[in-house]
C-alpha cells in the first residue's frame, strides 16, 4: 500500500506543475539581416536590411538605414535607393534581370562599430518556356481525397535539367502565398525533361498538384468562387536557395523545442556576421478563371 500511495503523490505533484519555464537561449551577438530577391520580371526589385533580435523579443526588428546598396554583373551596375520605409531599398529604375547570369550584391553602411561591408553572389537559373494550362480540382494524394482542399494541377514541358521549382499562387491578383514559409518547393527527382502531369509522369508518379488551396476558412483569400482569377507562378531557383527555404519552413515558429536544431544557412558574407539570403529566380506564370 505504501508504494501505491507514493505513486499517487508523485502523479499529483507532476500534474500540479503549471509554472512557466523560460529556457536560456544563450543569445549571441546581434547579426545583420540581408534579404534580397531579384527575378526576370520587369519591376523594381528589393533588398531589406535589418538586425537580429533576441529570441523572446516581440519588438519589430531594428532596420538599417542610409546604406549603399547595389548589384553588379558583367559590365553593368544596378543601384538601389532607400524607400519611405526604413531599411527597405529598391532599384532606382524598373529592370528585368536575365537568366543564365551570376549576380553580385554589395551592401555598405556605417554604424557605431565603424564601416560595415556585406556581400553575396547568386546564379539565375533558366526556366521552362511556358505553362500550357492549369486545372483546379479537388485535391487527391494517391487513394486519399481531401474534401476541403483544391489542388492546382499544371501542365507543362519540364526543363531538361533537374532544377528546383518554387510555386506561388495568387487569387484575383492577390498573393495567397505571400511569405517564404507558404511557398511550395519541388524538383522532378530524376524525371526532368518529361511533360509535367503527362501520361508518362502520371504512370510513374501519379498526377501532381503543385499547390493546395484550403477551402475551410471562410475568411481566407484561398477560398475560390466562380469567376475568380487564379494565377500560378513557377520560379526556377538555385538548389541552395531551395534548401534555405526548406530550412526556414522547418525552423518557423517560436517554440524552441520544435524545429530543426541548427542555424539556417546563408550566402551573405562575411561569414558569421550576417543572416538572410540573396537569391535570383526566373519566373513564368499562367492564369485561368475558376
Amino acid at each position: 500500500m505504501k508504494h501505491k500511495t507514493l505513486i499517487l503523490v508523485l502523479l499529483i505533484t507532476c500534474f500540479a506543475c503549471s509554472e512557466s519555464i523560460i529556457i536560456d537561449t544563450q543569445e549571441g551577438p546581434r547579426l545583420v539581416g540581408v534579404f534580397g530577391a531579384i527575378t526576370n520580371e520587369y519591376k523594381k526589385h528589393e533588398v531589406i536590411l535589418s538586425r537580429t533580435a533576441e529570441f523572446y523579443s516581440d519588438d519589430y526588428p531594428e532596420m538599417i538605414s542610409d546604406a549603399d546598396v547595389f548589384i553588379y554583373y558583367e559590365d553593368d551596375t544596378v543601384f538601389f535607393e532607400e524607400t519611405e520605409n526604413r531599411g527597405y531599398y529598391e532599384t532606382i529604375d524598373s529592370i528585368a534581370f536575365v537568366p543564365g547570369r551570376r549576380y553580385y550584391l554589395s551592401v555598405d553602411f556605417v554604424d557605431e562599430d565603424g564601416e560595415q561591408h556585406f556581400y553575396a553572389d547568386t546564379w539565375m537559373n533558366p526556366n521552362i518556356e511556358h505553362i500550357d494550362s492549369i486545372v483546379i480540382k479537388p485535391y487527391t494524394f494517391g487513394a486519399f481525397a481531401y474534401e476541403n482542399y483544391l489542388g492546382v494541377y499544371p501542365y507543362f514541358q519540364t526543363y531538361p535539367e533537374d532544377i528546383a521549382y518554387l510555386a506561388r499562387v495568387a487569387v484575383n491578383d492577390v498573393l495567397v502565398s505571400d511569405t517564404l514559409t507558404e511557398c511550395q518547393i519541388f524538383t522532378m527527382m530524376g524525371f526532368a525533361g518529361i511533360y509535367f502531369n503527362g501520361p508518362e509522369m502520371v504512370y510513374f508518379a501519379g498526377e501532381q498538384a503543385v499547390y493546395t488551396l484550403d477551402q475551410k476558412n471562410s475568411d481566407s483569400l484561398e477560398i475560390l468562387h466562380e469567376g475568380d482569377k487564379v494565377t500560378l507562378m513557377l520560379y526556377s531557383v538555385p538548389g541552395a536557395y531551395a534548401n534555405y527555404l526548406l530550412e526556414i519552413s522547418s525552423n518557423s515558429g517560436t517554440n524552441p523545442m520544435m524545429g530543426t536544431p541548427y542555424n539556417v544557412r546563408t550566402n551573405i558574407y562575411p561569414s558569421g556576421k550576417a543572416v538572410g539570403y540573396f537569391s535570383a529566380s526566373s519566373v513564368v506564370e499562367h492564369s485561368i478563371l475558376y
